[in-house]
């Protein structure tokens, strides 16, 4: 994998599927990743950019691994992550459900300015608390490869986001929203990082 193969997997995925909401690739195991901001959102009235490197990253790790994949893939005036009733979050809700996921990882990017490479955001714990063991092993894993990894600052994953929302549904399900610098996921002079 390399950066111009990345982002041209990205691309394609994009441009096959830019009519629909979003897109569902069907996993092998219990873990669901999700990518909301691959396409520019609109939050409270605002226009937001979207967010390239997440959805890049995202499906390259749904390829390493086999997992459930979502992702946004048509700008509706919403914000999938944001807004409180979404058809992302119903269909997050149907996976969960018919598929005995155990692990929601929700990617998104970090704007370039952050001083942080990556975010964890776990709302205080909460969203962790089905397997506080596997958090702690991916912070140290992030860590010990130069991460700069910060813990919900600057966003902590809060009851309103797909992470938090679901962690308050489903108790036994282990969330967290990774928010990862674009100066790392977006640039190709970072990204052997």
């Amino acid at each position: 994998m390399n950066f111009n193969i990345l982002h041209e997997k990205r691309k394609a995925f994009m441009a096959r599927n830019k009519s629909f909401d979003h897109i569902l690739i069907e996993g092998k195991n219990c873990v669901l990743i999700s990518a909301p901001h691959g396409v520019s959102q609109v939050r409270l009235g605002k226009p937001k950019f979207c967010e390239i490197g997440s959805i890049a990253t995202a499906l390259a790790l749904q390829e390493k691994t086999d997992s459930w994949f979502l992702a946004k893939t048509k700008n509706n005036n919403d914000d999938a992550n944001f807004d409180e009733v979404s058809s992302y979050k119903n269909t997050i809700q149907k996976i969960i459900k018919e598929q005995n996921i155990k692990y929601l990882i929700d990617i998104h990017g970090l704007a370039s300015k952050r001083e942080c490479d990556i975010n964890l955001g776990t709302h205080l714990g909460q969203n962790i608390k089905a397997d506080e063991k596997a958090f702690n092993k991916l912070f140290e894993v992030l860590v010990k490869n130069g991460f700069k990894t910060t813990i919900d600052q600057p966003f902590m994953a809060g009851a309103q986001t797909i992470s938090g929302s679901m962690a308050n549904k489903h108790p036994e399900l282990w969330t967290i929203q990774i928010e990862i610098n674009c100066a790392i996921t977006n640039r190709k002079e970072n990204f052997d990082r």
